[in-house]
């Protein structure tokens, strides 16, 4: 079965292109015609005066189209059919070897004509080519030459035309498969390789269309919350994978609604219309970018910019709603981080209450030492989680063990340096708790090394750490205990500085000495 003919024969034309191709064919044609007529036409002045007017005519259309006049495909096909009937004319005019020289410049017709139209066009013309030859050769009187001469014409002048057209389709199609690849290189520097979203560069050019056109528009940043922990505990691959599947969620939930783009990583953003309704289709793409399942569970922090409104260029608008994200996620894991770290310390009183009054000295106490050591609001709101948990793994611990008046055997100090993995194990559970339950695990390693349960020292203890174990060591001898009296404040700071550099980080215990021995009361108040 044949292939099916295309509605347009002349789809993927370039028809200014082609309007300039036509022009130089009718000027070289003109300036050819002009050149042979003084000739041709021998002393005959209505000869001469016609192919003059009909060679500047030419010339003159022709530069026309060659400047950018480019009519259509239909009045270039009549063109031809009338380039045939002018030289038909003239050689009327001018009957025998003369008009033979007319007869040479249907080659420029049949080339054209060849470049431009599909063959069964091009049919047409050289139809028209061999009437007009015909009619001019049987003024003449018809001779085995001038028969021989004409077949030859014709099939010269069909082969020209279909040369013509193979070479032009070929160049053509060249041109249409380059279009394409220069289109499809374009999409892959503007896409994210492994999502298909818009990548950054795209993002960034819509912005700054955006902000110069001063379109009422959204832009809304979101970060995966949970994606590193899925990616760590599932591997790359399937990290890769969810990633995808979740862009595809988030352009399935704007459906033409806007656009959505993959900035790297975990960030996505979209760009929708500021409309009434834009704030449910951002809370909608939130919700496209979530995921759960055995053992995971992934959210969407998001911050948004409306712009011109509150953004007047593209970085700015980054910026904006990059700072609204992270205050959002940074209120999401204190709320989260808050609730799971009062429903452990719930258990813990109900469990072992003199153990809930130590944390929360020992939480009071860290406070005051790492503000005096200079740490930062975001990493004192871990520590403070740590602190105020780095018991919890004592829940596990039988209340034998726990409330035992004398020291400890063998068998029981082995079970009770568990507690501190016991407890990292616990807190890891709540994503929102995951940093501190680091600083747990490491709570009673010792700055020499011969701490538990891993033999950190120095330096590779997270500060935190150090902060904790020298806070709750020094609670701890300043509070009476089963097997022991309270030691007063005086004798615990020398206690302290007489391990220093051995159980303690010096820094830390010069901080703690410098906040408690300035007002013991203050330090735990």
């Amino acid at each position: 079965m044949a292939p099916a003919r295309p509605a347009d024969p002349y789809a993927g034309h370039d028809l200014h292109q082609t309007a300039r191709f036509s022009g130089l064919v009718w000027v070289a044609s003109g300036v050819a015609l002009v050149g042979v007529i003084p000739v041709a036409a021998g002393e005959g002045a209505v000869g001469i005066a016609a192919g003059l007017l009909l060679g500047l005519t030419a010339i003159g259309g022709g530069l026309a189209m060659i400047r950018g006049h480019a009519p259509s495909y239909r009045t270039l096909l009549a063109l031809d059919y009338a380039g045939v009937a002018a030289l038909a004319g003239l050689q009327l005019l001018y009957p025998g070897p003369r008009g033979d020289l007319i007869a040479e410049l249907y080659l420029g017709i049949a080339l054209q004509a060849g470049a431009i139209h599909p063959l069964r066009r091009t049919a047409g013309v050289l139809t028209a080519i061999a009437g007009a030859w015909i009619l001019a050769a049987s003024q003449d009187g018809w001779t085995t030459i001038g028969a021989a001469d004409l077949v030859m014409h014709v099939g010269v002048f069909l082969l020209v035309a279909v040369i013509a057209s193979a070479l032009v389709g070929q160049l053509r199609d060249q041109r249409a498969v380059a279009r394409v690849e220069e289109a499809e290189a374009q999409r892959l520097a503007s896409s994210d390789a492994l999502t298909g979203l818009g990548n950054r560069r795209r993002l960034m050019g819509d912005l700054d269309r955006v902000t110069t056109t001063g379109e009422p528009t959204v832009l809304g940043l979101f970060d995966l919350d949970g994606f590193k922990a899925y990616n760590d505990g599932f591997g790359h691959p399937a990290g890769d994978s969810l990633l995808r599947r979740l862009g595809g969620n988030l352009a399935a939930s704007l459906a033409g609604r806007g656009s959505a783009y993959r900035m790297g990583g975990d960030e996505f953003c979209v760009l929708v219309p500021a409309t009434a309704g834009h704030e449910e289709l951002v809370r909608s793409a939130a919700q496209a970018l979530t995921a759960h399942g055995p053992g995971f569970t992934i959210g969407a922090s998001y911050g948004t910019v409306r712009l011109p409104a509150e953004a007047r260029t593209s970085e700015d608008a980054l910026r904006g709603a990059d700072r609204r994200m992270y205050a959002r996620k940074a209120d999401r894991r204190t709320s989260a981080g808050r609730q799971s770290t009062d429903v452990l310390l719930r258990v813990l009183r109900e469990r072992h209450p003199a153990l809930s009054d130590h944390l929360e000295d020992v939480t009071q106490l860290c406070e005051l030492v790492a503000r005096e050591l200079g740490v930062v609001d975001g990493e004192l709101g871990v520590l403070l989680q740590a602190a105020s948990l780095h018991d919890v793994g004592k829940t596990a611990i039988p209340d034998a063990i726990l409330d035992k008046p004398g020291p400890l055997d063998e068998a029981d100090w082995s079970f009770m340096c568990q507690h501190t993995v016991v407890g990292e194990r616990i807190m890891a559970a709540a994503p929102s708790l995951a940093r501190a339950s680091l600083l747990v695990r490491s709570s009673h390693e010792r700055f020499d090394g011969g701490g538990y349960p891993d033999g950190l020292s120095g330096d590779d203890i997270p500060l935190g750490a150090r902060v904790i174990c020298a806070c709750d060591a020094f609670d701890a001898m300043i509070t009476d205990r089963p097997y022991r009296s309270a030691m007063d404040v005086d004798a615990a700071l020398a206690e302290l500085r007489h391990c220093s550099g051995a159980q303690f980080d010096p820094r830390v215990v010069e901080a703690l000495c410098a906040t408690a021995g300035a007002s013991p009361a203050a330090a735990l108040a």
